[in-house]
């Protein structure tokens, strides 16, 4: 009853994210270049989203780059992680949608072949909770830190 309950929130919240509207998405948008390509020692955090966008779309999106920035500022200052918006309606990064089987709201962390989907975390906690979703970004960054 509990997981049903649980994976009926998780489908619900899929649906309310995708529907959701924001007009101020173009300036969150960010072109990677395909000089940019995945490397074995960077970590390469990517949110993909949509056009339209909500509120908790834009929140994960600013608060996820944002704590990037105030936990690990010379690792990003150095390239050693990077922060990526990419809006999977303008297609800009093909290559990363197909791979990833991206066709929605996603956070991805990936260094290397390791992947973490953190986009259910995310949702959860970002507006509610948002000290628990700092430490968790902070604990993954640190365990990719350490592969």
């Amino acid at each position: 009853m509990k997981k049903s309950l649980t994976l009926s929130f998780l489908f619900a919240l899929l649906i309310i994210t995708g529907a959701c509207n924001n007009k101020n998405s173009e300036k969150q948008n960010a072109v990677i270049s395909k000089d940019n390509p995945i490397s074995k020692n960077t970590i390469h955090v990517y949110y993909f989203h949509g056009s339209i966008r909500c509120s908790t779309c834009v929140a994960v999106d600013e608060n996820t780059h944002q704590y990037l920035k105030e936990l690990f500022p010379e690792k990003m200052n150095k390239g050693e992680i990077v922060f990526k918006s990419i809006n999977i309606d303008k297609n800009k990064r093909p290559d990363l949608i197909k791979k990833y089987q991206i066709y929605g709201q996603t956070l991805l962390l990936i260094k290397d072949k390791k992947v973490i989907d953190l986009t259910n975390d995310a949702f959860q906690f970002v507006t509610t909770q948002p000290e628990t979703w700092k430490g968790i970004i902070a604990s993954q960054i640190e365990h990719l830190t350490k592969l």
